[in-house]
């Protein structure tokens, strides 16, 4: 039977063993490339135009960005290559607390990782530009028409961070919203393969498969591949999923939530079934 406050417990303590690991200098790097791969080129084009950018635009930008969707998820995997975290002490408490409040306390802290990792990016994000910036629920004319007054920088990096498959089909809210959930989901799912994996007591090979999928992804990705939508990456980039103008979407949205939701209940369900087996006399998650 679960006991919610003993999951609760258990996500509690691992979050912030995970919050106060080294690993974190990480994010330092990550905020540099988040600045120069999309804050930078956005600033450069609303100088051009000597008109402010929205404040989360930039935000918007890392989270459609191809190079940055390539560099995101290899930043959570390398701070979070440890989890689940099963040591001699961990074992211990998965005795103590039962597997099934063990693996739900497991999901609560992944989703909180995950939330504070988007939360970070998010900050990260908006921060270096919030003062110069305009705040508000419509898109900056910098988004709308910097390819119309210099129409020679269309094809420019800065010009292709908000692309038209965005702005033309959603509101500045709904392009914000719908980024943060799918990479939010990528990211948890990223979570699953480890979790699964170390549960079958393979914990490095979860990671392998898990930078392999980020890297081939990126690679489809960036070709624009049809086989590109088996992997999570592409099913994350929100503007992938629309035409420049017409309404009718390159790929349906939902069908990118089935696929993360189908995935991770997978991963749920065959974790679960193998932590019955699971040898909890182990110290280590390589069996």
């Amino acid at each position: 039977m679960i006991n919610i406050k003993t999951s609760i417990k258990c996500a509690k303590t691992d979050f912030i063993k995970w919050a106060l690991n080294s690993r974190m200098i990480i994010l330092a790097v990550l905020v540099v490339f988040i600045y120069i791969c999309a804050i930078q080129p956005l600033k450069e084009n609303a100088a051009l135009m000597g008109k402010p950018l929205n404040a989360i635009e930039p935000y918007i930008a890392a989270l459609n960005s191809g190079s940055l969707l390539l560099i995101i998820p290899l930043g959570f995997l390398a701070i979070s290559s440890d989890f689940p975290k099963i040591d001699g002490s961990a074992m211990f408490g998965l005795v103590r607390t039962g597997r099934v409040n063990w693996f739900c306390g497991q999901l609560l802290s992944l989703v909180m990782m995950s939330a504070a990792y988007l939360a970070f990016i998010f900050a990260a994000s908006v921060i270096p530009t919030a003062l110069e910036s305009v705040w508000g629920t419509s898109w900056s004319d910098v988004a709308l028409h910097f390819s119309v007054e210099f129409p020679d920088q269309a094809q420019s990096y800065g010009a292709l961070l908000l692309p038209k498959n965005l702005f033309n089909h959603l509101s500045l809210t709904g392009a914000a919203l719908q980024s943060t959930l799918f990479v939010f989901i990528y990211i948890i799912l990223l979570g699953m393969i480890m979790m699964c994996f170390t549960i079958l007591g393979k914990k490095t090979m979860g990671v392998i498969v898990c930078g392999g999928m980020i890297s081939i992804g990126s690679a489809l990705c960036s070709i624009i591949a049809s086989l590109m939508w088996a992997l999570p990456m592409a099913n994350s980039i929100v503007w992938l999923h629309y035409t420049e103008f017409r309404r009718a979407p390159f790929y349906p949205i939902w069908c990118s939530g089935l696929y993360f939701g189908v995935f991770i209940v997978l991963l749920i369900i065959l974790s679960l079934i193998r932590l019955k087996k699971f040898d909890c006399s182990a110290n280590n998650s390589e069996g």
